[in-house]
């Protein structure tokens, strides 16, 4: 999947990933939920649902785990959830739920177990 992750079309997902989840989100949001909460809670129900959609695009556009991991780390995502036990596919479809309905319960939190 070949994308510009600053152009239009990516913009909530460049902005989720490039500035909630920066080198020091962990001290400014803590954990991953609240890193998404936040984002959830600061931006529109449009910008949201833009941003799910666009997970959904990548999820949709790429052909396994190394392709995806290969787009994500595009948009400046400064997290690994594989190294917490997440397949990145995984996390992101945790993550498109949670932005669909950030009032809903999620794993989005380390360590993964599946």
């Amino acid at each position: 999947m070949d994308i510009d992750p600053q152009a239009e079309e990516w913009s909530e997902l460049w902005t989720l990933f490039g500035a909630y989840f920066h080198q020091d989100f962990q001290e400014e949001h803590g954990t991953p939920e609240e890193t998404v909460r936040a984002f959830c809670r600061e931006s529109s129900p449009e910008q949201r649902m833009e941003a799910a959609a666009e997970v959904r695009r990548i999820l949709d556009g790429t052909a396994g785990e190394a392709d995806t991991l290969q787009v994500v780390h595009r948009f400046g995502l400064d997290y690994a959830p594989e190294a917490e036990g997440w397949k990145m596919r995984d996390w992101l479809a945790e993550l498109e739920r949670v932005l669909r309905d950030p009032h809903r319960s999620t794993t989005l939190n380390w360590p993964h177990e599946s």
